[in-house]
């Protein structure tokens, strides 16, 4: 079996949902944003139609990478998309752009989700300013099929691109995928957290992600 990166089409937006769930099902900020098995259903739903819009969007790319076999060295499509990735291309000051807007499950713990929208948008003006970028907004691998190379597949796509065009690259990571990016020439920019209770307790937990930015035109030594 071999790997092969694609663009996403409409019929893959449900596997995409279902890859991001199983992938970030227990991730603590998502359980505190989204606090109950049936908020959680309806997450998956939502990220369904975010992705079928980011697919038809000319201004995202949306990666899938699938699992293919080599028959007479011509591959054959097995249907089976093991990871994806959402690119959002750079967006020029004053463009009249707009990404289509998530549309949250009802039950949505809303103190948690703003708080953590306001921490990251914070992040991303203090690292960036207004420098247009390749922005990498999602990225999520079956966890069935980790560390076989597709998300350094999908990461390269973005990057080769920034290189062409002389701009950056960013993203937010939960800090268990921070080395992957740093290994793909990332830096670390700034660190994000929030305070929250932990999950079926009063416990203050903290929660920490950090920001990540590529720059092309600098040289990174391993």
């Amino acid at each position: 079996m071999s790997l092969v990166l694609a663009h996403a089409s409409a019929a893959d937006a449900a596997r995409i949902a279902e890859i991001h769930m199983a992938a970030f099902g227990r991730n603590g900020m998502l359980l505190a944003q989204f606090p109950t098995p049936s908020v959680r259903r309806g997450l998956q739903e939502a990220i369904e139609a975010k992705a079928l819009a980011d697919i038809l969007d000319p201004r995202i790319t949306v990666l899938v990478v699938q699992e293919v076999e080599i028959e007479q060295q011509s591959p054959k499509n097995n249907g089976r998309i093991i990871g994806f990735a959402k690119w959002i291309h750079p967006v020029a000051t004053g463009e009249n752009y707009a990404e289509t807007p998530w549309v949250w499950p009802e039950g949505t713990t809303w103190d948690v989700l703003d708080a953590w929208t306001r921490t990251v948008e914070e992040a991303e003006k203090n690292v960036l300013g207004k420098s247009p970028c390749y922005r990498l907004t999602f990225m999520s691998t079956d966890p069935l099929h980790q560390k076989r190379g597709a998300a350094t597949m999908m990461v390269q796509w973005g990057l080769e691109h920034c290189k062409r065009e002389g701009v950056p690259a960013y993203l937010e990571s939960t800090m268990e995928a921070a080395p992957l990016y740093s290994k793909n020439g990332f830096t670390v920019a700034a660190t994000m957290s929030l305070s929250m209770k932990g999950e079926g307790d009063n416990t203050d937990k903290v929660y920490q992600e950090v920001a990540c930015i590529f720059r092309p035109w600098l040289k990174i030594e391993i």
